[in-house]
């Protein structure tokens, strides 16, 4: 009776950690392949508005601050979550806390790298900014 008891912990444990496992793997390749979807694009247009400071468009962060404009990649790069608020000039991921001042400059980890600044063009008659990935 003993025995059984062993094998049915020891199988209970095996088939957790081939659940924990698979499940890490799962949610791994979902975030590969999210980016594989955001870097295979070519170029992508979207409204400019020149009096908002920072707007989060798509998979982009636009900041247009006393006449500068920067476009940054909006995953950070902690580990690719969607930066989607600011406060107080700084860019805020809202998965762990990592923070990012307006020149994407990691400024709170645990996030270390810079954000990724990427090449625009700004079309200002059609208040439009396209944006090469």
């Amino acid at each position: 009776m003993l025995k059984e008891k062993k094998q049915n912990r020891r199988y209970f444990i095996k088939s957790a950690i081939i659940g924990l496992v698979v499940g890490t793997v799962a949610l791994w390749d979902n975030m590969i392949t999210k980016q594989k979807k955001i870097s295979s694009r070519s170029t992508v247009s979207l409204p400019f508005d020149v009096n908002k400071e920072i707007s989060f468009q798509d998979d982009f962060v636009i900041i247009n601050k006393e006449g500068v404009t920067r476009v940054f990649s909006s995953r950070c790069t902690h580990l690719g979550c969607k930066i989607n608020q600011h406060d107080n000039n700084q860019l805020l991921c809202p998965c762990h806390g990592s923070t990012f001042d307006l020149l994407g400059n990691a400024t709170k980890g645990p996030a270390i790298k810079s954000l990724e600044e990427i090449k625009f063009e700004v079309d200002i008659s059609n208040n439009r900014i396209t944006i090469q990935t």
